[in-house]
């Protein structure tokens, strides 16, 4: 009996599991319905279109690599830049999707500014690529620099690289990856400056609205009329009281030391 409701337990947690899977993932989709189809539709073009049509250029680009031999392959490597040229349009609306999707969740920043981070990365990452891709691979190849071949006769090729050529090419891809992440590092402390306001701003209306439940009017009780100060207004009438007052009690036959 243990055992069977051991199981019937463990079925019933991996059914509830399956179903909170079920909703997140409805709920991802229904939150990004166009950064999942761009992905989509980007990885079925890389692997349906792109990788059949073009990965002859990848590898004809590439045939000498960088160690080669004396073997000139100035002509095929601007495959190599169709190549990736051809890759990163393939892939930029996955890269609009996903950076779409992740800025998503700064929700307290402003929509224009996780706009920009957007566009700076689908357009800035793919250019970039390109870029090191020129300057890297098919100037120095234009240039001899590449194939590397013995290193006994070709070791002073590494200055170019070390002291130009990897600043050129790499420059931009690194430019645009740290402005990306400062812009990141930008949103994150203004989301949690905005969820401390937040928390802050309903603390203090808590405790106003503590404070007015407690508060309670005081009742002003009626004052003896005999004991209200007379106004102006009724002055007149109290000289006439007080006159008569004095000449009743100066016909009654009481001692002065009690009418006054």
């Amino acid at each position: 009996m243990r055992l069977g409701k051991t199981l019937d337990a463990g079925i019933s947690g991996t059914i509830m599991a399956d179903r909170d899977l079920e909703d997140d993932l409805q709920s991802f989709f229904k939150n990004n319905p166009l950064e999942t189809r761009l992905i989509g539709g980007s990885l079925l073009a890389y692997f349906v279109v792109f990788e059949p049509l073009f990965q002859w250029m990848w590898d004809d680009g590439t045939r000498c690599g960088v160690w080669g031999d004396d073997y000139s392959c100035m002509g095929s490597v601007w495959l190599t830049l169709a190549y990736v040229a051809i890759l990163c349009l393939v892939m930029a609306p996955a890269i609009w999707g996903a950076f779409s999707m992740f800025t998503k969740y700064f929700t307290r920043v402003n929509a224009q500014q996780r706009g920009d981070v957007v566009w700076l990365a689908t357009l800035g990452i793919p250019l970039s690529m390109i870029w090191a891709t020129l300057w890297l691979y098919c100037f120095p190849h234009l240039w001899t620099l590449l194939p590397w071949g013995s290193w006994d006769t070709n070791w002073w090729k590494i200055f170019p690289f070390i002291f130009g050529l990897s600043w050129l090419g790499l420059g931009p891809l690194i430019g645009t990856i740290s402005t990306i992440l400062s812009e990141f590092k930008g949103f994150a402390e203004s989301e949690k400056k905005a969820v401390d306001f937040e928390d802050d701003f309903k603390t203090k209306l808590s405790k106003s609205s503590d404070e007015g439940k407690n508060f309670r009017f005081q009742e002003k009780k009626p004052q003896d009329p005999i004991l209200q100060p007379l106004t102006k207004e009724n002055d007149g009438d109290t000289k006439v009281i007080q006159t008569q007052f004095t000449s009743i009690l100066g016909d009654m036959n009481i001692h002065e030391k009690y009418k006054k």
